[in-house]
């Protein structure tokens, strides 16, 4: 599973790469992170969990491609300092993060 992260919106409108995995390079701690970050925001949007409102809130893109299937796309708004127990904070520690 691939996994991109991006940074959207803000005053420019630039988007901006903010992580990138590969699940299967990853050690198999931190690749079943990022696959439980990934299901979670898969059973957040089948439950229709509007997330956080408000304009100035940061906002990030998931794209996440698995073979075989066409890419999902996961549009998330909050706070990225939620702690890395939030699924917004396992994907944007970092490949090389430990944890």
């Amino acid at each position: 599973m691939r996994v991109k992260v991006e940074s959207t919106g803000g005053f420019t409108g630039r988007t901006a790469l903010v992580a990138l995995y590969d699940t299967a390079a990853l050690p198999a701690g931190r690749a079943e992170r990022v696959r439980d970050a990934v299901d979670a925001l898969a059973a957040a949007e089948a439950r229709g969990e509007p997330g956080e409102i408000g304009a100035d809130l940061p906002a990030y893109r998931v794209t996440v491609d698995e073979a075989g299937e066409p890419p999902r796309v996961y549009e998330v708004r909050g706070d990225p300092t939620a702690g890395v127990t939030s699924v917004l904070g396992v994907l944007l520690q970092g490949p090389d993060d430990p944890a």
